[in-house]
């Protein structure tokens, strides 16, 4: 499998993607300036305990406070090998002064969630500065491999400190270990003196932005290229691959093209399919993707595929094909949290459990955290997905200024009511005639439909109802003027309503 990774700057915005045989799998839009990247450390000021939740709001300088638990931290211990203890009672008052780091963006009207456990992930090792443990990660499966990393970690740990041989340590050399487990030692002494003399809601460190996280999290030997198109971070990278990867140094290739450079890759198309809440898959079934504000529900339909003779066949065919369209989506779009799945309904309960095979075994290719919990009674398939970061989709899409967030507009029915309504009061207040300016196709609908004509003909019967249609009106805008004028001045394009 080739990798390629892409890193674009666009209107203050940087721009990550990550590619595999082509077909994009991961893409990630932040703010240059992010006031709150993931990973950084704050003198923060207690604001309020909260001692039957053993939570804590802190003040980091935001907008907001942030909301700290006991027992949080930023490193996913379900890859550890190992027992992390970590203390579960927060010793707090309001007014303390502590070092916290961002586990998690804010989200609606909550606060960026804190740990006070800080760590730092490089690209070969975790550094836990506040607890001492030393372990290596569970994807690393081979036993005289794991002791050998191991040895190397007791060795090169600061006494007190903690160290977790991340999975892509497997095969570097002791050098490599202690390189970076030197330089996050260094990095630490160094926010220490920082919290010291910061005042509080400071930030004192503040984690790479996404080029950087790429190079450390997904850069490895099956990486073909790294594209960058803003100059300061190729630069950035650049010097460290001198200094640390000289294998980064032939993979780094300089974007300076004219075109953009999602574009020049093909990689727009893909971008533009997040927007659509229906996915097609190969044998021409779908999925429909429905975000709501506790979870993500999933819908899967065979719509085209009908299949040859056997419809239970067809329907393992198309959960199978959509299982894995669906763990493919969750990485690529950044969906987390509760995810519930209604696969299409199947009678054999060997292709039920080979179903959870395949999408636990799809799942595995994400670097969040996931857990397929089980299938209900009715059929339904929960999954959960690690939440650290926004969706993808948060950066591309507003909620609709007209819909107000529904995903729906009013029927073009529902709009002649409300034009009735508008009418019969105009019309109450004394008025002989009136002027609606509205959107065309209303416009046509009411005069196709004739959907005023009972109403011209009886209630209204003697005045004046004139039309005036606007391609530029969003469907459901309309204004209305009364008019006493024995002659009215409408413009050439009104309809009288008859």
């Amino acid at each position: 499998m080739s990798v390629s990774l892409y890193v674009d700057c666009v209107c203050g915005n940087y721009v990550g993607a990550i590619a595999e045989d082509g077909r994009l799998v991961e893409y990630r839009v932040e703010k240059k300036n992010n006031a709150v990247p993931i990973g950084s450390v704050f003198k923060g000021k207690v604001e309020n305990v909260l001692g039957g939740m053993q939570a804590a709001f802190v003040n980091v300088g935001l907008s907001r406070n942030g909301y700290l638990s006991a027992g949080d931290m930023l490193m996913d211990k379900s890859e550890i090998d190992g027992k992390v203890e970590i203390p579960s009672v927060l010793n707090l008052n309001r007014g303390d002064e502590i070092m916290v780091q961002a586990v998690k963006d804010p989200a609606g009207t909550k606060g960026v969630r804190l740990t006070c456990h800080v760590s730092f992930a490089g690209r070969y090792v975790v550094f836990l500065p506040t607890f001492s443990f030393v372990g290596v990660s569970r994807k690393i499966t081979d036993e005289k491999n794991r002791d050998r990393l191991l040895k190397i970690a007791r060795k090169v740990c600061p006494e007190g400190k903690g160290l977790i041989v991340r999975t892509a340590g497997e095969n570097v050399s002791n050098g490599d270990i202690k390189r970076e487990v030197k330089y996050f030692a260094a990095l630490y002494e160094e926010i220490e003196k920082k919290f010291a003399a910061a005042k509080s809601g400071t930030c004192i460190y503040e984690e790479g932005n996404v080029g950087m996280r790429l190079l450390r999290d997904v850069y490895n030997d099956d990486v073909e290229k790294f594209v960058v198109s803003d100059k300061d971070l190729f630069n950035e990278l650049l010097k460290y691959a001198k200094k640390l990867d000289s294998g980064l140094k032939k993979v780094l290739k300089y974007y300076d093209k004219k075109t953009d450079m999602f574009e020049y890759y093909g990689l727009n198309s893909d971008v533009e399919k997040m927007l659509d809440g229906s996915v097609s898959l190969k044998n021409g079934a779908y999925i429909v993707i429905d975000k709501t504000e506790a979870m993500t529900v999933i819908d899967v339909n065979t719509g085209k595929f009908t299949g040859e003779d056997n419809l239970e066949d067809t329907v393992f065919e198309t959960n199978i094909l959509a299982a894995k369209e669906i763990a493919a989506q969750l990485r690529l779009r950044n969906i987390s949290g509760i995810i519930v799945v209604d696969f299409i309904d199947m009678e054999s309960p060997e292709h039920r459990s080979e179903l959870l095979r395949v999408l636990s075994e799809e799942l595995k290719s994400d670097r969040e955290r996931c857990q397929v919990i089980g299938m209900t009674p009715l059929g339904l398939v929960e999954i959960t997905r690690k939440k650290r970061r926004r969706e993808s989709l948060s950066m591309l899409v507003k909620d609709c200024p007209y819909c107000q967030g529904t995903g729906k507009i009013e029927s073009n029915d529902y709009i002649v009511m409300r034009i009735r309504t508008a009418l019969m009061d105009l019309f109450a207040d004394g008025y002989e005639n009136a002027k609606i300016d509205l959107n065309i196709e209303i416009c046509d609908y009411i005069l196709a439909k004739k959907a005023l004509k009972k109403d011209v003909e009886a209630i209204w019967k003697g005045k004046r109802v004139y039309l005036i249609p606007h391609k530029t009106y969003h469907q459901q805008f309309f204004i209305i003027k009364g008019d006493n004028a024995t002659a009215m001045d409408v413009p050439d394009k009104a309809v009288l309503l008859v």
